[in-house]
């Protein structure tokens, strides 16, 4: 039986970037509420969206791995929820900053390959 390798490896660095891009943001957050505001919001869905995001993402890819059922539906919601938190991330500094967003940026490239992948059939 073949396997879905490229989709499981992609998910794991993905996976792995997008849980040090929200780490980073939810510890900020604490850091700039003086300047932000409250920032206990944002710490929720830094941590929803970032890590949430990585751990669906890194069970869709197991799924294609073995080309199991649902591996691309949790591989496209952990893709999405990455995307919310890169949206939730440009909400917080009131604009995009390159720098800041660079671990979730590569965490939406790298899952949105996984997840084109994870549509292939196993024949």
């Amino acid at each position: 039986m073949k396997k879905n390798t490229a989709s499981l490896v992609l998910a794991i660095i993905g996976a792995v970037c997008g849980l040090i891009g929200a780490i980073m943001w939810a510890a900020c957050a604490d850091a700039c509420a003086d300047i932000v505001g409250s920032s206990t919001l944002y710490t929720v869905l830094f941590i929803l969206l970032g890590i949430g995001g990585a751990v669906v993402s890194l069970i869709g890819g197991i799924k294609a791995y073995t080309f199991r059922g649902g591996r691309f539906a949790l591989s496209l919601l952990g893709l999405l929820m990455q995307v919310a938190n890169l949206i939730v991330q440009c909400v917080f500094v009131e604009g995009f900053s390159f720098v800041l967003s660079w671990w979730t940026l590569l965490a939406i490239v790298l899952l949105l390959v996984a997840t084109i992948l994870s549509r292939r059939t196993g024949e």
